[in-house]
C-alpha cells in the first residue's frame, strides 16, 4: 500500500513548485491555490482567484500531474494522478515473465477545503480528500481529513507561523490487508524582508509522520527585478540525495511560470513544471 502514502502531504514530494524549491518549508506560506496541499487555514488569505497546473517527471519513467484552484471565497479544489509506469508481471514459476505483459501502479487524489480568516492575522481551514491506488486492477481507497491555522503577528512584521494535521482518517482496505493512512503534523514559520530593496523571505518547517523519526526543512527566496524569483532549500526528508533544492520563476501579469529541481542520488533528478494564473487581487 505504498503509493497511498504518495498523498500524505509529504511523498513522493511537495506539490507546488514554489514549495518544492524552498525545501518543502511551506506551511507557514500557504496562502495560494497550493494551501489545500500544505495547510488549508491559507485558502482564507489567497489574493483573488488562482489556478495552477503541475508537470513533474521523475525517474524511471514515474510521472505526476497535479491541478489546484483556490477561489476568492476561501474554498479550493485539487487533484493530483501520479503515474509509477509499468513493471514485468513474473511468477513463481515463470521469473522471467516471459508472455506475462507488464503490472502498472496508479495513484488518484482529490480534494476539498475551505479557509476563512477568523480574526485580523489569524486564519483557520480544513480540507478532505479522497485517495485511490490501483495496481494490477486491484483498488486500494481511503478518505483522510486535514487542519490548519496561520497567524502572523502585528507585532512583527513579515513573521507568520503555522501549524497543520494532516491524514486523520480512517484505514484503508486493500487486498487483504487493512492500513492506517499515515497521520502528519507539520509546523512552520517564514519571515518576509529585504534584500538591497529585493523581496526575500526565510522558512522552516518541522514535520513528524507518526511511527517516523521527524524531519526538518528550510528554504530562501529573493525576487529579482520584481519578476524573477530565485529559490534555494534543503528537505531533511529526501533520503536519496543530498537534500538540496533549487528552482526559480519568472511572473508577468496574471501567468506564473516556475520550475523546480531535486536531485536523487543513482536514481537521477526530478524536474517539475508548473503554470500559474491568477485573476481579481492576484494579478
Amino acid at each position: 500500500m505504498g503509493a497511498l502514502k504518495t498523498f500524505d502531504g509529504l511523498a513522493p514530494g511537495n506539490y507546488d513548485l514554489r514549495a518544492v524549491a524552498l525545501g518543502g518549508a511551506y506551511t507557514a506560506l500557504a496562502a495560494d491555490a497550493n494551501a489545500l496541499h500544505y495547510n488549508p487555514a491559507g485558502l482564507g488569505l489567497a489574493a483573488g482567484g488562482q489556478a495552477t497546473f503541475m508537470h513533474n517527471q521523475y525517474f524511471e519513467d514515474i510521472s505526476q500531474e497535479y491541478f489546484a484552484y483556490a477561489s476568492p471565497w476561501g474554498w479550493g479544489a485539487a487533484l493530483n494522478y501520479l503515474d509509477f509506469g509499468g513493471a514485468q508481471r513474473t511468477t513463481v514459476s515463470n521469473p522471467t515473465g516471459a508472455g506475462l505483459g507488464e503490472v502498472n501502479l496508479t495513484s488518484l487524489a482529490a480534494g476539498l477545503g475551505y479557509g476563512r480568516e477568523l480574526l485580523p492575522g489569524f486564519s483557520a481551514g480544513a480540507g478532505l480528500k479522497y485517495i485511490k491506488e490501483d495496481v494490477a486492477g486491484e483498488t486500494g481507497t481511503g478518505y483522510a481529513l486535514d487542519f490548519g491555522l496561520l497567524y502572523s503577528p502585528a507585532a512583527v512584521k513579515g513573521l507568520s507561523l503555522g501549524f497543520a494535521v494532516q491524514n486523520m482518517g480512517s484505514s484503508v482496505r486493500f487486498y487483504e490487508d487493512t492500513e492506517s493512512l499515515p497521520l502528519n503534523l507539520r509546523a512552520g514559520a517564514a519571515y518576509a524582508f529585504s534584500v538591497k530593496g529585493l523581496p526575500a523571505l526565510v522558512a522552516v518547517d518541522a514535520a513528524k509522520r507518526l511511527h517516523e523519526d521527524a524531519y526538518a526543512c528550510a528554504g530562501a527566496e529573493v525576487v529579482v527585478a520584481g519578476r524573477f524569483p530565485l529559490r534555494l532549500g534543503y528537505s531533511g526528508l529526501n533520503d536519496d540525495g543530498s537534500g538540496l533544492t533549487a528552482g526559480g520563476g519568472y511572473r508577468v501579469r496574471a501567468l506564473s511560470f516556475d520550475y523546480a529541481f531535486v536531485p536523487y542520488k543513482e536514481l537521477g533528478a526530478a524536474h517539475r513544471f508548473s503554470v500559474t494564473y491568477m485573476w481579481g487581487k492576484g494579478e
